[in-house]
C-alpha cells in the first residue's frame, strides 16, 4: 500500500519541530485511528480499521470530545506513547 502523509496540526501556537520521516512500511507498526469528532468520521475509521486489520496490521483508537477544540493533552500523550503512526479522520 502507498500512503501520502500530512501534518494536520491545529495548534494555536505552532512550534517549529523537526519532521519525523514516515515509515516506509506499516508492517509491525501500531496504527492509531484518531476520531476528531466530525460527523461520519467514525464510519470512515470503522471501515479503515477493517481494511487494516484484514491486512494483518495492528490498530488502536483515540477520540477527542469535540471537533471544535484541540484534543486534550491526555489524548495527545496516549497517542504519542502508544502509536507508531496516527491516521486522523476528517469527514462531514
Amino acid at each position: 500500500m502507498s500512503f501520502k502523509m500530512y501534518d494536520p496540526s491545529g495548534e494555536t501556537k505552532p512550534e517549529q519541530r523537526t519532521r519525523i520521516s514516515p515509515p516506509s512500511d506499516l508492517e509491525g507498526k501500531k496504527i492509531m485511528l484518531f476520531d476528531i469528532g466530525k460527523p461520519r468520521s467514525d464510519e470512515f475509521l470503522k471501515y479503515l480499521d477493517e481494511v487494516l486489520t484484514q491486512n494483518g496490521l495492528t490498530t488502536l483508537h483515540a477520540r477527542k470530545p469535540t471537533n471544535a477544540k484541540t484534543a486534550p493533552q491526555e489524548v495527545i500523550n496516549y497517542m504519542a506513547k502508544e502509536a507508531d503512526v496516527v491516521i486522523e479522520a476528517l469527514a462531514d
